[in-house]
């Protein structure tokens, strides 16, 4: 991956190769726990951000009635193709869905987003994506009714902490990565971008055991093991330099022994 790649370029690599085969795996079953602490009423207008293969989009759209839309976003046309086939064979959600290929990051000039015309925004499994959290969310603030919410999901600090290791030497190595979880060091961590991008921060939930791995542990014996699996993961597989397989090794079982000590 050249280092001037875009994070919107980096997103439709990824996951244009991952469309075809994207619900294989815990993300249905996460997207049904996420929604179900979403506040949906009746005729609201819900923009859901990065939305892929509709996932949460189409529960959404179950919601809000004839009298609600849904307008799903996501910058990979593989994704959003995988979405439409959803309301291909379904009236009801050709009726209450519209999907758009646009920047999430920055929806200006983006067809059916209007600003000030939602009542909701939502953006699950996407928001390590982003490069600059807190600009995000000030932009997507814009597009809010008074007195609109956001539902947005973030990583725990801990989750698939070998991924978190490979970003952090890579940043170190002037490399580029495919996420940005650098700036999770607890729950907190977002309700502070949100309160300082104006938002009132209602509530803050855990879902524990998402990917179906339960509690793993990274120990140093392990670091090799951990380096290749994350390496060869299908995220970072296809951008992973050679430079960083052998400068990284070393600085990742570093990193790991601190962890450790």
């Amino acid at each position: 991956m050249p280092r001037t790649e875009s994070q919107s370029d980096a997103a439709q690599r990824m996951y244009t190769e991952r469309a075809a085969n994207y619900e294989d795996s815990w993300h249905p079953d996460y997207s049904k726990r996420f929604m179900k602490l979403v506040p949906i009423k009746p005729s609201d207008r819900v923009l859901d951000l990065a939305c892929g293969t509709g996932l949460e989009a189409v529960i959404a759209a179950r919601h809000v009635g004839d009298d609600g839309i849904v307008v799903g976003v996501d910058i990979t046309e593989a994704m959003l193709s995988e979405a439409r086939k959803k309301l291909d064979h379904d009236e009801t959600l050709h009726r209450r869905m519209k999907l758009v290929r646009h920047s999430v990051t920055d929806l200006t000039g983006c067809p059916n987003v209007d600003r000030g015309s939602f009542n909701l925004i939502l953006c699950s499994s996407a928001f390590v994506l982003f490069e600059n959290p807190e600009q995000v969310v000030a932009h997507w603030r814009e597009y809010l009714k008074p007195g609109g919410r956001v539902v947005i999901d973030i990583t725990h600090e801990y989750n698939l902490r070998s991924g978190l290791l490979l970003e952090k030497v890579a940043r170190r190595l002037g490399m580029p990565f495919p996420s940005n979880r650098s700036w999770i060091q607890s729950k907190e961590s977002f309700s502070e971008i949100l309160e300082s991008c104006g938002f009132v921060v209602e509530r803050v939930g855990t879902l524990e055991k998402i990917v179906g791995l339960g509690s793993t542990y990274l120990g140093l014996d392990k670091a090799d093991e951990q380096f290749d699996y994350v390496v060869n993961g299908p995220l970072t597989a296809s951008i992973v330099t050679e430079e960083l397989r052998v400068k990284g090794r070393e600085i990742f079982q570093r990193r790991v022994a601190q962890c450790c000590s």
